[in-house]
């Protein structure tokens, strides 16, 4: 870009952040505000959600600087409409485009302004995707105007070493074996992870960090819980399922989302068992549905004993108590614990 007018400032006046870890996309973009722009108040510092504000709130904001502000910062997070569009299921072709881009001027807009930035407005696009939509015409402007920075997640041995660092950090030591159960635990939500080696930091306090504190301070990976509590079921062990259920509560479990999961996890059911039933191996059914042989394995082992036709009602039930929930006809646990007590198979 031309060399800008900002005497004693950074030459980039638009930072474009992407990651398909949200919290992971936010936190790089803040660091890099932090840095550029420390010292913001109410008069200097715009911060708006894309997901609830309207494109031309944004637009707004870019166009013009307060009376007695020299210098200005635009963050606008959850910025989907830069997003490359999902592809469309089963044929191959990318979804069609958001109606805003077609029909909200905005877009155009802010598309302008960014071939063309203020050099005293600082703007910070952050999206929720690991990739962006090469024919926006935003995304066209800012590769020529500002800096694009897409944010790779970590692979799990990353994870693992930054666990072992942040605690050392703290003087906490721990065993390898431990910091790979909190990364599996947190299951790539960067926040959570980030909360939660804080949490066991304070609780270590200096002393070696064990096992048996992570599992009773990190809740589980939800859908682990959600296979365990679906196997006990089908093995018609309702005092294991409800169990699992009332750890689950320690960590302030969410019965929308565990249900949600369980009836995924019922319908793989079923799906196995119609395949099953028109004479699939094991190994071809894991084929057929893309899912680990294992997976297979003990779905089949505990479908054995169930009744043709029990699985959609088990869903229905489902579907009946998360109605019950969110209708309030009753409270979250009471519906859930009612659900695990009455199944039948």
């Amino acid at each position: 870009m031309p060399k800008s007018r900002r005497l004693g400032y950074n030459d980039i006046v638009i930072y474009l952040v992407y990651s398909e870890e949200s919290e992971l996309a936010r936190r790089s973009a803040l660091k890099i505000l932090k840095k550029e722009f420390p010292e913001r108040d109410e008069f200097n510092y715009i911060s708006l959600n894309m997901a609830v504000s309207p494109l031309k709130d944004l637009a707004d904001e870019c166009s013009y600087l307060p009376l007695g502000v020299d210098r200005k910062a635009v963050f606008a997070e959850d910025c989907q409409f830069l997003a490359k569009p999902a592809r469309a299921k089963g044929t191959g072709k990318t979804g069609p485009k958001k109606k805003a881009q077609k029909t909200d001027a905005s877009l155009e807009r802010l598309a302008a302004y960014c071939q063309n930035p203020n050099d005293f407005i600082d703007l910070y696009l952050v999206v929720y995707s690991g990739a962006l939509d090469e024919n926006n015409p935003v995304v066209q402007a800012v590769k020529n105007t500002g800096r694009m920075l897409g944010v790779q997640v970590p692979s799990p041995q990353e994870w693992v070493d930054f666990a072992l660092r942040f605690l050392k950090k703290y003087g906490v030591e721990t065993e390898r074996n431990v910091a790979e159960e909190i990364v599996r635990r947190v299951n790539g939500d960067y926040g959570r992870f980030l909360s939660d080696l804080a949490k066991l930091s304070i609780y270590a306090n200096g002393e070696p960090l064990s096992m048996n504190a992570v599992k009773r301070l990190v809740s589980p990976k939800l859908e682990d819980d959600a296979f365990t509590i679906s196997n006990a079921l089908m093995r018609n062990d309702v005092p294991s399922a409800i169990a699992i259920y009332h750890d689950l509560k320690v960590f302030g479990v969410d019965e929308i989302r565990l249900m949600n999961l369980l009836a995924n996890q019922f319908r793989f059911m079923d799906m196995v068992q119609t395949l099953s039933d028109m004479g699939l191996g094991s190994d071809a059914i894991a084929a057929e549905l893309a899912a680990k042989p294992f997976r297979v394995s003990v779905t089949l082992r505990n479908l054995q004993g169930s009744k043709k036709g029990s699985l959609p009602r088990v869903i229905d039930s489902l579907y009946v108590t998360e109605k019950a929930i969110l209708s309030g006809e009753q409270p979250p646990r009471l519906a859930f614990e009612r659900f695990l007590a009455t199944f039948l198979l």
